[in-house]
């Protein structure tokens, strides 16, 4: 009687952070790596795999952006009871790989803005210590 397909409903959001893990997953997996050991490439790829099968995003996957974010945005680094302060510490500040992270870390950080997720960049927050100085 009522023969009607379902409506498939499309998580636009899911397909944002679907596209930029497509276009910068080996990378992400690559620093995330390189900052903050085995472990946190490992979440960065199963976070990948979670992706090809979910069909929206939910709050884990959120929060685990939002992670992986503060590692590549170095958030971590200078408390010495951390990987983060030992594997970045080995980094050459101009090498191309600190480019590469920090590059990832503002693609991630307008991937979350553009998914409505908020972020405390302490890098922003300094611009904006200092911009205030100067207009007083």
């Amino acid at each position: 009687m009522f023969d009607i397909l379902p409506h498939l409903v499309r998580d636009e959001l899911l397909d944002m952070v679907r596209s930029f893990f497509c276009e910068h997953g080996h990378e992400l997996a690559d620093c995330a790596g390189r900052l903050g050991g085995a472990a946190a490439e490992a979440r960065v790829i199963e976070g990948g795999l979670r992706l090809e099968t979910a069909d929206r995003l939910d709050g884990r996957f959120r929060r685990d952006l939002v992670a992986l974010h503060d590692l590549l945005s170095l958030q971590s680094v200078g408390d010495p009871d951390l990987i983060e302060t030992e594997l970045f510490s080995g980094f050459d500040p101009a090498s191309r790989e600190v480019e590469r992270i920090c590059l990832l870390s503002d693609g991630l950080a307008q991937l979350l803005r553009d998914i409505g997720e908020p972020i405390d960049d302490w890098r922003l927050s300094d611009v904006d210590d200092v911009a205030a100085d100067i207009l007083v």
